[in-house]
């Protein structure tokens, strides 16, 4: 008897039936198959053609990777040009303003071999000491910006204070205003970064970049510190507080690099404010004694304020 389906239906038909009896076989003896056998056989198998998929997805990527380089690397030379220039109409107009040139740090590298005090670190153990020129005084940053300051030497390594440290203070200035503040650490109530010492008519924007201000006695001018969170008054309403995140990750410091300090200026230049010195305990001397007779200067006015 001639079948009442369509050849393209009954092709169906049977490709579903031998699906179903392929199921039901393999659920019946399923535990009984080689498993491990057939995943050895099939990765044989499949190898070359995975590396070939890999190969193919590898050379692409890198086809990829290869033109975005290369348009960086156009955009690197071109800006690289237009800082070259800048730089010799730098040394032009600082040569006809009598200004002295700029000169670049002198940077040595060290590895930091421990942080000190938990969670905020304070202070970083350096590789480095006496014996690769390491002073007292000198600056600690890596590429991102200021770290802290070097505070100890010893003969092969040297210690650090960070600028989470509370006794550690450096004078900055905004880089698009140039105005200037002290930047300290406050820990209480909440750990963070402060720039006082801001009148509120200066103009400071949250965003604005600040660095080391050529009022420091203790780094040299231009070195990136942080960049400007929020902005406040402070609790007498006279002064703004600013708050400064640190472009640094003082707390995953790995490799860092070490500047050596301004050198005090002896041509007989104007000195700087003393902003980064901590307060001296000052020593009040004991008044000489009064002649014989005499009256204290406060017992010698009457009711009135007046001296006799």
């Amino acid at each position: 008897m001639p079948s009442i389906l369509p050849p393209a239906e009954r092709r169906s038909v049977v490709l579903v039936a031998t699906y179903a009896a392929l199921s039901l076989l393999l659920l019946v003896i399923g535990d009984h198959l080689p498993v491990s056998w057939m995943r050895g056989t099939g990765a044989f198998v499949f190898e070359p053609l995975d590396r070939f998929v890999l190969s193919g997805d590898r050379l692409f990527a890198a086809w990829r990777e290869n033109g975005t380089l290369h348009e960086r690397l156009t955009l690197l030379e071109i800006e690289n040009a237009k800082l070259r220039a800048a730089g010799a109409e730098n040394r032009q107009l600082r040569a006809r303003l009598g200004l002295p040139e700029w000169h670049g740090l002198t940077l040595k590298a060290v590895e930091v071999v421990a942080l000190s005090d938990e969670p905020t670190p304070t202070a970083a153990t350096l590789s480095a000491g006496a014996d690769l020129g390491v002073r007292p005084g000198d600056a600690l940053v890596t590429s991102d910006g200021l770290v802290g300051r070097v505070t100890e030497v010893w003969a092969r390594g040297s210690r650090a204070a960070l600028l989470t440290d509370p006794n550690l203070a450096v004078a900055c200035e905004i880089e698009t205003t140039g105005v200037n503040g002290v930047l300290r650490f406050s820990p209480s109530p909440a750990p963070r970064l402060l720039l006082s010492a801001v009148p509120l008519a200066d103009t400071i924007r949250v965003g604005e970049d600040v660095m080391t201000s050529d009022l420091s006695l203790r780094f040299a001018r231009g070195i990136p510190v942080g960049r400007v969170v929020r902005i406040r008054r402070d609790a007498t309403g006279l002064m703004q507080e600013v708050e400064v995140r640190p472009l640094a990750m003082l707390s995953r410091l790995r490799h860092a690099f070490v500047v050596p300090g301004p050198v005090s200026a002896t041509d007989g230049s104007l000195p700087r404010p003393r902003t980064e010195f901590e307060p001296v305990r000052t020593v009040v001397a004991p008044a000489p004694p009064l002649p014989a007779g005499a009256k204290p200067a406060a017992l010698a006015a009457d009711s009135t304020g007046r001296r006799r």
